[in-house]
């Protein structure tokens, strides 16, 4: 095993503790949680702006735009590929494993998702607030049925997984030869418009990313052997892929910006990991805290900054380093609390 692929500090679980059954006890790869701390510093950085970008700073809109081409799908891509990498089909308790997913995945989207509209409808009557709503009905509405306009939108990610989870125990596991067909078919889902309910726009436009990670996580060795012929040749399509779709931003266009980035920013965390960054990893053990908390500690602080002083001008500049730091570190230091203070709490932060 290569030296992107060595033992990792287990530290940061998306549920893979709750693993069917498994043909071995498999180690954490350092090259997917480095992934994982690219992959989140990518979403901090397009969460510094909600709504409406300050004016003469279209660069962070475009920068912006090209980030939500392929984050999401990337974070889908290694959430497949940790599930095809550790579990194994098994004769395991179906039913047991997606409950316990949906303590690990659900139960924390929908309680994220309940104290994001109560911090709303606080704190929007003292200080700036993005997205709010007329009434409690309104919110709860968004947050369960009409999901486009959800106040729970900055960690759907939760939701899909679950939804993905039980599609892996429920059909990959017991038909492993469907999945490449599942693959084509998920594939369409991202070539045509879905109504926001349930989101299930946003569930069955990355369906097929995880997929790909699923089977890439159970062929491990194909993906190494392909980064290690084509690895340069990768990283140069990738943002060519991007500037087409920049250019011409249409479901092809997207559907292959994202397809680019699996191998060119795994390859990348491939590299990093050989060469013993901690930079990435660090922010990788930490991802699910980060992922729950950045909206929240980006909001707060931006809501009571405006108290001072508003960010338009040259002022954004300072805010958007500030708020990159806020999302990223307040979260961890959030987690470090939980820790010693609500351990049964904490455990969903892991």
């Amino acid at each position: 095993m290569d030296a992107a692929s060595t033992k990792a500090p287990a530290s940061l679980n998306d549920g893979t503790a709750d693993r069917p059954q498994a043909s071995a006890v498999r180690p954490r790869l350092l090259d997917i949680d480095t992934a994982k701390g690219i992959g989140i510093v990518l979403v901090v950085l397009g969460h510094v702006v909600s709504q409406q970008t300050p004016e003469g700073h279209g660069w962070y809109q475009q920068l912006k735009t090209v980030i939500y081409f392929f984050h999401m799908p990337f974070f889908m891509y290694l959430s497949g590929y940790v599930l095809g990498y550790t579990l194994s089909p098994g004769k395991d308790n179906a039913l047991g494993f997606i409950l316990k997913r949906c303590d690990r995945l659900l139960l924390p989207f929908f309680a994220f998702g309940l104290i994001i509209i109560a911090g709303k409808m606080v704190f929007s009557q003292f200080v700036f607030v993005d997205n709010t709503q007329d009434s409690l009905a309104a919110y709860l509405d968004g947050l369960f049925i009409h999901t486009a306009r959800s106040p729970a939108t900055s960690v759907w990610y939760l939701y899909a997984a679950f939804i993905y989870s039980a599609i892996f125990r429920l059909v990959v596991v017991p038909f492993p030869r469907l999945l490449p067909a599942l693959i084509l078919v998920s594939a369409a889902f991202t070539q045509f418009d879905v109504e926001s309910l349930f989101y299930a726009d946003r569930v069955l436009k990355h369906l097929v990313f995880f997929l790909i990670g699923v089977w890439v996580g159970q062929h491990r060795e194909a993906m190494d052997d392909l980064l290690r012929r084509y690895g340069a040749a990768l990283v140069v399509l990738f943002p060519a892929a991007l500037a087409l779709a920049s250019w011409s931003t249409n479901p092809p266009t997207v559907l292959v910006a994202a397809l680019a980035s699996i191998p060119a920013l795994h390859g990348l965390a491939r590299w990093l990991a050989g060469q013993g960054d901690c930079v990435f990893l660090f922010f990788g053990h930490y991802t699910m805290a980060i992922y729950l908390f950045n909206t929240m500690c980006i909001g707060l602080v931006k809501g009571f900054g405006f108290l001072l002083v508003k960010w338009d001008g040259n002022a954004f500049y300072g805010y958007f380093i500030v708020l990159t730091a806020a999302g990223l570190g307040l979260p961890i230091v959030i987690r470090w609390i939980a820790d010693r203070v609500l351990p049964p709490v904490a455990r969903y932060l892991h």
